[in-house]
């Protein structure tokens, strides 16, 4: 009889350390960010920027620094790293509630050792002071005995202890940049938190020299102002940071006029792209129009002299006919709704979702829908647009169902100064894969032959919403319904 072997979770964490060919790397640190719920600001990508593995976390409030700590630390967690949380001013529960909000397993990561919580007098301050050597050969030993186990280790610290009587900047400094080098080429990353409102400013600045990647503000952004070790503490630093900050005014300038000429060619294109489809769209229209009459002419005189598959084949090519001109219609809808220059004004969406029941009443009838809908609110706008936007989404609604009669129930909801609503019914839904297809151009999940229409009219939506202001998006599964979202501009009461 064989005997099974003993599942070692230490194994397991080797063998994944095994598999990564590459040190971990701050890139593993923007992506937790770009990816998560939480934190929604801009990341800006590495594009060849000088990649160190240091993050400093500027935060004027708790929000500010749950957002981007809870994904850093449940990245880590997910990918069986060790965590190492040093805690200060917070309490741990106060974290382990933050990471349980954020979807992280706290008593499994907590109970195997993967999240551990340190306290200042254990790390920083072990012998009542700082000290810059020890604290860098601290964390050379902890790197070694953590990798010995786990795939990497990762780092996140309050620092609100280097306001410690005890505590000069200098060493503080000194520390940081060594950091840099230390986590160079080693599977450990770091995210310093850093309190705006109680550290004071000329801190701080030292501070976002010494960091290679800064977050504030809900953004993560690549530190032009970081200083290197090795000129950081060299005898000409002065000469070099003067260099490096006049560098960056210029760099900056030169940036700010290629992003300007840019935006002017773009708009010029984009306008010549208008023009375009506008002009094209509208030329189609005879040549179609003339197809179809022809066609109609040649079997009205004809018609007794064709047989049965002649008139087939002419019923097609009226009916393609007719469909392109449904998509022509379409596409000149699509490029005019930039070009109106309406003036946006209060609109009452209740008034505006009764009219699209009224010009839908004949398909509600022959489906049986049943249309369910609160008082909706008055938003600004352009009210033909919006009028467009329910129309396409409840005549979706009412199409994309199977035998059933559809339900359909649209709500609003007021989140400051937007509306944002909802239309869901319990059709035959969308695959996720196709969520961003939906609203492009002629893109049709179904052919002609399953479900009629052009392709338009979900591109026409996400385009009059952007028009607005707003944004768009859809929940499905399939077979379990869609609801689609949208947001407008709510009216000043």
């Amino acid at each position: 009889m064989s005997q099974e072997a003993e599942y070692n979770p230490q194994e397991e964490r080797l063998a994944g350390s095994a598999a990564r060919s590459e040190p971990l790397s701050v890139e593993r640190g923007l992506d937790a960010l770009r990816s998560s719920p939480e934190f929604r600001g801009p990341v800006e990508p590495l594009d060849g920027v000088e990649a160190n593995e240091h993050i400093a976390l500027f935060y004027e409030s708790r929000a500010e620094q749950v957002e981007a700590m809870v994904p850093f630390v449940r990245q880590g967690i997910e990918q069986d790293e060790r965590v190492m949380y040093v805690i200060e001013k917070q309490t741990k529960d106060d974290v382990l509630a933050a990471l349980r909000d954020g979807g992280v397993d706290v008593d499994a990561a907590t109970d195997s050792g993967a999240l551990t919580f340190h306290s200042v007098d254990e790390t920083y301050l072990r012998n009542g002071a700082f000290d810059p050597d020890e604290m860098i050969d601290f964390y050379r030993q902890t790197i070694e005995e953590v990798t010995a186990e786990y795939p990497a280790l990762r780092i996140t610290a309050n620092t609100h202890w280097i306001l410690d009587e005890e505590t000069t900047v200098e060493d503080y400094m000194a520390y940081e940049s060594r950091v840099n080098e230390l986590f160079r080429g080693e599977d450990c990353i770091a995210l310093c938190q850093y309190d705006r409102k109680a550290i004071p400013p000329e801190i701080l600045t030292d501070v976002v020299r010494t960091h290679p990647h800064l977050i504030y503000d809900g953004a993560l952004c690549h530190n032009f102002y970081y200083t290197p070790p090795q000129e950081y503490f060299g005898p000409d630093e002065p000469a070099r940071d003067i260099d490096r900050m006049l560098q960056t005014l210029v760099d900056r300038t030169e940036a700010k006029v290629e992003l300007s000429d840019t935006i002017d060619e773009l708009e010029e294109s984009n306008e010549r792209l208008k023009r375009f489809a506008y002009i094209a769209s509208h030329d189609l229209q005879e040549p179609l129009r003339m197809i179809s009459s022809f066609l109609q002419l040649l079997e009205d005189q004809y018609g007794d002299e064709l047989d049965e598959e002649a008139r087939e084949y002419i019923d097609f090519a009226v009916d393609g006919s007719d469909r392109m001109r449904e998509m022509v219609d379409g596409l000149l809808t699509y490029s005019r709704i930039d070009t109106n220059d309406a003036e946006f004004r209060p609109v009452d969406c209740t008034d505006v979702l009764d009219d699209v029941v009224s010009d839908l009443k004949r398909q509600i009838e022959e489906r049986d829908a049943t249309i369910v809908a609160d008082e909706l609110p008055t938003v600004v706008g352009d009210a033909t647009q919006l009028e467009q936007v329910f129309h396409n989404l409840v005549a979706n609604a009412i199409k994309y169902t199977d035998d059933a009669p559809p339900h359909i129930e649209i709500d609003a909801q007021r989140q400051g100064d937007r509306c944002v609503f909802s239309v869901a019914d319990d059709g035959i839904g969308i695959d996720p894969a196709y969520r961003d297809q939906i609203f492009e151009v002629f893109n049709r999940l179904h052919s002609n032959d399953e479900y009629q229409g052009t392709g338009i009219g979900l591109a026409l939506c996400r385009k009059i919403v952007d028009h607005h202001g707003g944004d768009i998006w859809v929940d499905s599964e399939p077979g379990d319904g869609t609801t689609f979202y949208f947001t407008l501009p709510r009216a000043k009461q």
